[in-house]
């Protein structure tokens, strides 16, 4: 595998990545955790730090939009325009004296810092580099004491007062932003973020503070997110609903945990009001908040004593609070977990299911596609011969029950067809003789013809016959049918719950791949050995087994 072009760092993300010019978010994620399996944290760190920041760095573009997120560097948005070009400038005159060269500002800055520094913040209008220079230099030349600003804190000053003289100005947002990404103590958050909304005082604040917010958020209460963002806001305007969408749609992922229900189900409402704002992805976005809002409105308090379903809880937690190597480790160990422990999850998952989890098992479903999409934390390809033969063990399994089963099935039908319809016979036939009889005794008590004899033998003969079709097609159906279909389904039930489930589970663990290529392959096993019908029994109950589609998904993570 070729090495990526690192040289298009941190400049030309979309290079780096070889993604088109209208990419999307689902290209961005293939790109990215392409390269992450090439270059995993554990092993290549510093390679996988500039793969994240590039990677974040276009993720916020698409999300917030790519005319608030611009993707140039600080670097690159000040590249010198107005220097001679040396091609160009070719003196057909050459004098012996030239007049000595005019120090550029990073060159001045270098040579004499602090009256360089005195100089330009006397300045009453700066150019974005010279902005950039004074943010350096004060981190160099200010000394902090108990009473003044910590030095990064008037780094971010200088640059925050260089985008409110230029707004959205590439370099100044990419500085800010990598500052508050990582260079911001937790306990000035709260102080900083009203600052900064009253500097910018624009829709820009939402995607430069996105990671302020989901650390607040991770570390304080929820009642100082509620009363700080509402502090916030009243400095911003509402220009740009998309911006606010973007952030609100993170945000709540981080929230959701420790929010009032009332709260997140207002933004949930709010913001599917504005959906014809929202693109592909943010649905994607919405419909996931959605899901987790339901997951955690009808979750029971006996739901946290199963350990399976504590796990999947802790996962989708990290999935949506966590970032870095630390959240993917976690994330990691977690489906480890799932996926060494069967009867856990069997017994989280009961069949026949008494509650409704399918939004649990979409969650687990879109956050795990996601996971191996921008991780690269996925097993390697299966063995197919090897998951060939497990698929051939486990259907000669699975079919040394089935005489036992035909025989049960049988009776089932018996109980609820063939012994009304005797019983049922029976009683008309002695009945329907005894009308016969009496009426054959009353028509020689009055002396009826020879031809009324044969009349009455059609009679008992017809009645006899109208009986079964009375019963086969009217009756039964009506009265029976789906009784007898209900107790051959709850039989069957019982048959996957008791003598197949255990042994799908051992299987889809053996063989550690997706929940749809484990069962196509039982499948195929099934139709080459000529047992499709009844493998199809089997296998509509593994399609709404929940906990045996989440175990299976799991297995891809382990190794």
């Amino acid at each position: 595998m070729s090495d990526p072009a690192w040289h298009h760092l941190p400049q030309d993300p979309r290079s780096f990545f070889e993604l088109p010019e209208a990419f999307d978010r689902r290209d961005l994620k293939r790109a990215y955790g392409k390269l992450i399996r090439q270059f995993k944290p554990e092993t290549h760190p510093q390679e996988f730090q500039r793969i994240r920041a590039a990677y974040e760095q276009l993720e916020n573009a698409e999300r917030y939009g790519r005319n608030q997120a611009a993707s140039q560097s600080a670097a690159d948005a000040w590249k010198p325009t107005d220097s001679p070009n040396p091609s160009s400038t070719v003196d057909p005159k050459p004098t012996r004296e030239r007049p000595p060269a005019t120090l550029s500002p990073v060159d001045e800055a270098i040579a004499n810092p602090r009256e360089s520094y005195l100089r330009l913040s006397q300045k009453h209008s700066r150019s974005p580099l010279e902005y950039y220079i004074l943010a350096v230099l004060s981190d160099l030349l200010e000394k902090p004491d108990k009473t003044a600003p910590q030095r990064h804190t008037l780094f971010l000053k200088w640059l925050l007062d260089g985008l409110q003289e230029h707004p959205l100005e590439p370099g100044l947002v990419s500085l800010v932003a990598g500052t508050l990404r990582g260079d911001i103590p937790d306990q000035q958050i709260e102080t900083l973020l009203p600052k900064i909304a009253a500097t910018i005082r624009s829709s820009l604040f939402y995607r430069l503070t996105e990671p302020l917010w989901e650390r607040l958020l991770n570390d304080q209460p929820f009642k100082t997110f509620e009363i700080l963002i509402q502090e916030c806001e009243s400095h911003l305007p509402k220009a740009d609903p998309r911006a606010r969408l973007a952030f609100f749609l993170r945000i709540l992922r981080t929230a959701i945990w420790q929010a009032p229900l009332e709260w997140t189900r207002a933004h949930i409402e709010t913001i599917s009001r504005q959906a014809a704002d929202l693109d592909e992805s943010m649905h994607n976005d919405l419909e996931f908040i959605e899901l987790l809002h339901s997951y955690l409105s009808s979750a029971k308090a006996s739901d946290a004593v199963l350990p399976a379903r504590a796990t999947m809880e802790s996962f989708l937690r990290t999935y949506c609070t966590g970032d870095g190597p630390a959240a993917t480790a976690e994330m990691a160990r977690c489906l480890d977990e799932i996926a060494r422990n069967a009867h856990g999850v069997r017994e989280a998952f009961p069949t026949p299911q008494n509650r409704d989890d399918h939004s649990l098992f979409l969650l687990m479903m879109m956050a795990t596609s996601d996971l191996a999409e921008t991780t690269g934390l996925i097993a390697p390809d299966p063995d197919d011969s090897k998951n060939n033969r497990q698929a051939v063990s486990c259907l000669r399994d699975l079919k040394s029950t089935l005489q036992d089963i035909v025989n049960r099935v049988s009776w089932i039908e018996s109980k609820y067809k063939w012994i009304p319809f005797a019983g049922m016979y029976l009683v008309f036939g002695i009945i329907f003789s005894m009308a016969w009889v009496l009426l054959l005794m009353a028509l020689d008590q009055t002396g009826a013809s020879p031809g009324s004899s044969a009349v009455a033998v059609i009679l008992l003969i017809g009645g006899l016959l109208v009986f079964p079709v009375f019963y086969f097609w009217w009756f039964f159906p009506r009265y029976l049918a789906n009784r007898t279909e209900n107790a051959r389904q709850k039989y069957f039930a019982t048959c996957y719950e008791k003598r197949w489930r255990g042994r799908l589970f051992r299987y889809v663990q053996s063989c550690g791949e997706s929940p749809s290529g484990s069962l196509t392959r039982l499948n195929e096993a099934a139709a080459f050995h000529g047992d499709s019908e009844w493998m199809n029994l089997v296998l509509s109950f593994c399609h709404g087994d929940l906990g045996l589609l989440i175990f299976a998904r799991a297995q891809l993570f382990v190794g």
